[in-house]
């Protein structure tokens, strides 16, 4: 991870004065949007990521700026929360000492993250706002298969469980905010 961070402070010394300010200052709200997010490098840029998946990208071009939400839809997604900027199905224009709102931004990780939930087969993620890890586990065929795992806003454990095609089987524990555990429910299915 340090090389990823060292990455991108590299990026950004190469870059002169006003486009390095202007980066500087998105990458400092995007931190504070998603403080659980790895920093590093994508396709050439910095950029944020949660679990290998890039959510964020920021770039700085000859006459602009450029965000990039690591995705091909969330602009289109963003609709006319975008309304008033360049934008190309890639990322979005902003000029070298302006800026994106932060409203603008939550919106396009909003978008970004549940788009990363959108998995049908293998393991899905859902994410808090601020990025932090709010369910885990596997899917099949569009459906909860196997076992998943809940957590608080901050990071602690709320609730273990299990599925077998979308539906709730076997022992469910909730904990409390100390990891203890307080209740357990059997889901097995009456015959």
């Amino acid at each position: 991870m340090d090389d990823d961070i060292a990455d991108v402070e590299a990026y950004l010394a190469g870059l002169d004065d006003a486009p390095r300010a202007t980066l500087e200052r998105l990458r400092t709200t995007l931190r504070s949007i998603v403080p659980h997010a790895d920093e590093c490098v994508r396709y050439g840029m910095p950029a944020l990521a949660l679990h290998g998946k890039a959510i964020a990208g920021y770039a700085a071009f000859r006459d602009h700026c450029g965000y990039f939400p690591m995705s091909g839809s969330v602009i289109e997604r963003a609709g006319e929360a975008v309304a008033g900027f360049t934008v190309s199905k890639g990322g979005l224009q902003f000029p070298i000492g302006g800026t994106v709102p932060t409203k603008l931004l939550r919106t396009l990780v909003k978008l970004r993250l549940a788009e990363l939930s959108e998995v049908r087969n293998g393991t899905r993620r859902d994410y808090h706002a601020d990025g932090a890890l709010s369910a885990v586990g596997p899917m099949k065929d569009g459906l909860l298969h196997g076992k998943w795992t809940w957590y608080r806003a901050d990071g602690g454990l709320l609730r273990t469980g299990q599925f077998r095609a979308g539906e709730p089987v076997g022992a469910w524990t909730t904990y409390d905010a100390d990891g203890t555990a307080v209740k357990t429910t059997d889901r097995t299915p009456k015959r």
